[in-house]
């Protein structure tokens, strides 16, 4: 049996990943960035699932739950990196610009045409909503998603790779989207489609990094789940949108450096 680790797996596709693992009676360390939220989602599986904290944002955070792995269990299999920022984050941030603009129109209705003279300002510090386009989005949100979707699997990949070394066939799994191929890159949702294409290329430069190496990397597409995240109008459920992670965690023979939906191979 393995020990598999997952990120931001307290709800959603990770909790999912969570549970069919532990189905198969491996080893699982649910993360979660809010403790108590992850105990919670762990009384849906067996006593054997063990629950961390972990912020993929805070160095300390990671280093702090190596160390504990490190010590407990000597190695670690597979290394799946679920945490990240969705689609519907990207969408709430511009809600809520929306709402500030809402209150400001009502406020200063008498004097709008005052305060429309001051549109660009007010567009630039953020209090009006930008189009979701990469042309006008601020950056500090694209900024936000990059952290987590990006650089959190990157930190998190350097920072357990040495008890990668030591599994006997060590397994990187990073959960992309199709927003992110590179032949149907658009403007919509820039920030969550770039940390995708971005984590795309992530995968592709560590398995050519560890080619040599008895560790296998590789990406995949959940498809559009229904999830917090995926909101309820989503075509896939949970289940489905879990299982190409978990076959690419236990199958006995996979190949690296490839992208997947439906345990098939897609173009980057």
């Amino acid at each position: 049996m393995k020990t598999i680790l997952v990120t931001g797996a307290n709800r959603g596709i990770g909790l999912e990943i969570c549970r069919q693992l532990d189905l198969l009676d491996h080893t699982v360390i649910l993360c979660s960035r809010d403790l108590s939220k992850g105990r919670e989602a762990a009384k849906l599986l067996s006593d054997r699932v063990i629950v961390s904290q972990l912020d993929v944002t805070n160095e300390e955070s990671i280093t702090k739950l190596f160390e504990n792995i490190s010590n407990v269990h000597g190695k670690l299999d597979v290394l799946i990196n679920n945490a990240g920022i969705g689609i519907r984050s990207e969408e709430a941030n511009h809600k809520i610009l929306t709402g500030v603009k809402n209150i400001i129109e009502k406020k200063f209705k008498g004097v709008w045409l005052i305060t429309k003279n001051f549109t660009p300002a007010l567009r630039k510090a953020g209090f009006i909503p930008q189009k979701k386009s990469a042309s006008d989005v601020p950056l500090t949100i694209v900024d936000n998603i990059m952290l987590t979707n990006v650089y959190g699997a990157w930190r998190m990949i350097q920072v357990f790779l040495p008890l990668l070394m030591k599994s006997r066939e060590g397994r990187i799994i990073n959960i992309s989207s199709g927003l992110g191929e590179l032949k149907t890159l658009t403007g919509e949702y820039p920030g969550y489609s770039l940390s995708k294409a971005s984590l795309n290329a992530l995968t592709i430069m560590f398995a050519n990094e560890l080619k040599a190496t008895s560790i296998k990397v590789n990406a995949m597409c959940p498809g559009w789940v229904k999830t917090d995240m995926g909101g309820p109008g989503a075509p896939r459920t949970v289940s489905q949108g879990a299982d190409t992670a978990v076959w690419l965690a236990t199958a006995n023979d996979i190949p690296s450096g490839k992208f997947f939906r439906d345990r098939s191979e897609i173009n980057w």
